[in-house]
């Protein structure tokens, strides 16, 4: 994957984050990966959620085998809103 396609990912989820927040009042959105071992795609995606949460811009955490909590935090609504 390129450097500008991993940006637009990042950049992707973000907004997506902000939109279910919006969407949902709030709440976490729950993730589930089938195979972050052999997807490619689920691990640029896992990296991607990563990355935003050592940004600050989400919080991103583990709940089971697979399954990942996203929430994104007031920095990121921030960021988006300052990015529109």
């Amino acid at each position: 994957m390129e450097i500008a396609e991993k940006k637009e990912l990042r950049t992707l989820k973000l907004k997506e984050l902000y939109e279910w927040n919006d969407k949902h009042g709030g709440r976490e959105a729950n993730i589930r990966f089938t195979d972050l071992r052999t997807n490619e795609d689920e691990k640029q995606e896992h990296l991607a959620y990563e990355y935003l949460a050592d940004k600050g811009l989400i919080n991103y955490k583990i709940l089971g085998n697979n399954y990942y909590m996203a929430k994104i935090t007031s920095y990121g609504i921030d960021y988006v809103e300052n990015e529109i």
